[in-house]
């Protein structure tokens, strides 16, 4: 009897031994298991992202320089007349006045006026000497004459004519010329950088309709499109008008963006609907509405080679001898377009060609080729459409509507962009990419913040930390008038932050929740976890049972005891 209970025993033991290994193999795998099914998530710079957001890092400043230099003639013919200090200290308390009755306790534009030195009263070479090679850092010079007007030459320089040589009315001309330049490119700004965040924390940037996004370079692709092979297009001179008319603003603009050129020819390039024909003028037009459908990307290639620059598209199109001469306009007999072309914003420009005009008359000598003359005033157009695509801001438009005087500005003979638009330029696109490289990282931050198994990889979070720091940089030099080196420490901080948002490694287990993970492993645990459970409850019920019957045999024993030293009493 003995040794069947203790047979029992070992048994007993040996199956509580293999019920616990089989559960420490499992308990102890549960956590491996889970460490190694989990996604990887490097930890990213919230608390930075969040300050940067909200400007608490760094504030931009677009500091300028306007130097004030005043007519040292019109001073010696009478010494009661304004000094540079009373005029440059009357200008910045003026400007003091301005901002606070328009409650804006900080400009973003921070223009500083400081006294120069006299000048002569003329424009001569010394003046032309004295030009700024600073970007942000101005001259103007300021004499009498008998009526107030400006002139703002294509360099740095300002050229300021009072018709009353005193204090107050030199003081109100500089102010008015001032607000008049920088006005609208410090609205702009401010509305870039202090536009109000969404319901998700997401900074609105403004949408402009005209101007693509900022890239370091771009591909410009000219394309010619001939409507039909009878009117004998074969070649155009595309090389030699592009050196001609192109390079003097691909150089200006190279400062703030690179440029690669291409250009194509494609024949029996149709239109995908009829024009219409003014039976008056003898002329086939285009109404507004349908340059929407002019490209027939059906049939026309518009590829270009393989690049990942963003591309930028000029088409030239010639059409066919039944469709000429072709023009633009709004109905029969209502004035044609002055340049027969269009812009598609943020995509290119299409200028229509007619060769069988009286200003072409060499198609008719060589009707293959199609000259640099015949290509000018296509070019021009291009180049117009160009500067609004770049964000290249004509200032006159908006300074003669906010002027009680004419203010002339100078261009330059090449359409390339002034340094006084290169300037303005450099600061807009230093703000927009500061906007958007933190609209980026922020729009990644949330994204991680709500996909709990999207995988985040150190180098996704040494990107985005460089990217801050790029950002910080740009937002230094912009507070040191270094606009250049600006605007290429913003160009590093886009780059990083949109390499780290469309990095492929982030969207590996994007679309692989938990729920997917359970679906997966439950065919192969369940089958192994059911019988465990049950050995597992079947052993503690015998254990119960046994711990049940020790109980009763001890209380049955103490009783037999009792009742035996009952006995012995008796």
């Amino acid at each position: 009897m003995s040794a069947d209970r203790d047979s029992m025993a070992a048994n007993d033991k040996t199956r509580r031994m293999v019920i616990l290994s089989v559960w420490a193999v499992v308990l102890l795998g549960l956590p491996l298991w889970w460490k190694t099914t989990r996604v990887y998530r490097a930890e990213l710079p919230y608390d930075s992202i969040d300050q940067w957001n909200q400007w608490k890092t760094c504030q931009p400043k677009f500091p300028i320089r306007v130097n004030l230099h005043l007519s040292e003639t019109k001073q010696k013919q009478s010494g009661n007349n304004p000094t540079l200090s009373d005029v440059t200290q009357g200008v910045i308390r003026r400007v003091q006045e301005w901002n606070k009755a328009h409650d804006i306790k900080e400009s973003l534009l921070a223009v500083e006026f400081i006294a120069g030195k006299p000048w002569t009263g003329s424009i001569n070479k010394d003046i032309t000497e004295r030009t700024s090679t600073v970007p942000g850092t101005y001259d103007f010079y300021i004499s009498p004459s008998n009526v107030t007007h400006a002139s703002i030459r294509s360099q740095r320089q300002g050229f300021i004519q009072v018709q009353s040589w005193n204090t107050d009315h030199i003081i109100d001309t500089i102010v008015e010329t001032s607000g008049a330049v920088f006005g609208s490119e410090e609205r702009i700004i401010r509305q870039l950088l202090n536009a109000n965040e969404d319901t998700q924390g997401v900074r609105k940037v403004q949408d402009q309709l005209k101007t693509v996004k900022y890239a370091p370079g771009y591909q410009l692709t000219f394309s010619l499109f001939s409507g039909d092979a009878s009117n004998g297009v074969r070649e155009w001179k595309m090389q030699e008008v592009i050196h001609a008319y192109l390079a003097p603003f691909i150089k200006a603009m190279s400062t703030v963006s690179k440029f690669t050129i291409e250009s194509q020819i494609q024949h029996y390039a149709s239109l995908a609907f009829t024009p219409q024909l003014d039976y008056s003028s003898q002329e086939y037009y285009l109404t507004p509405d349908a340059l929407p459908n002019f490209i027939n990307a059906a049939e026309w290639s518009l590829a270009s080679t393989v690049s990942s620059l963003p591309s930028l598209n000029f088409l030239t199109y010639v059409p066919k001898p039944s469709e000429s001469p072709l023009v633009i306009k709004t109905g029969p007999g209502a004035p044609k377009s002055a340049t027969n072309s269009f812009l598609i914003p943020r995509w290119g420009g299409v200028a229509i060609l007619n060769r069988d005009t009286d200003r072409t008359k060499r198609a008719k000598e060589h009707p293959e080729v199609i000259t640099v003359q015949d290509l000018e005033p296509v070019m021009r157009v291009f180049l117009t459409q160009l500067r609004d695509l770049m964000g290249v801001t004509d200032l006159s438009t908006t300074a003669q509507s906010s002027s009680s005087f004419p203010i002339v500005f100078h261009k330059s003979l090449n359409e390339a962009p002034t340094t006084w638009e290169l300037d303005s330029l450099l600061r807009r696109r230093s703000a927009e990419n500061l906007v958007d490289s933190l609209a980026t990282i922020s729009s990644l931050a949330r994204l991680v913040r709500d996909t709990p198994n999207m995988v985040v990889l150190d180098h996704i979070q040494r990107d985005v930390t460089e990217a801050l720091r790029d950002i910080g940089r740009s937002c230094q030099h912009l507070s040191h008038q270094e606009y250049v080196e600006a605007l290429a420490a913003s160009r590093d901080g886009l780059v990083k932050s949109e390499t780290a948002f469309f990095d492929p490694t982030m969207v590996s287990m994007l679309y692989f929740p938990d729920e997917h993970k359970y679906a997966i492993y439950m065919p192969l645990f369940v089958p192994i976890s059911v019988p465990l459970l049950m050995s597992l409850l079947r052993e503690v019920k015998r254990l119960k049972e046994k711990k049940k019957r020790a109980q009763e045999d001890k209380d049955s024993q103490g009783r037999d005891d009792h009742d035996i030293k009952h006995d012995k009493q008796e």
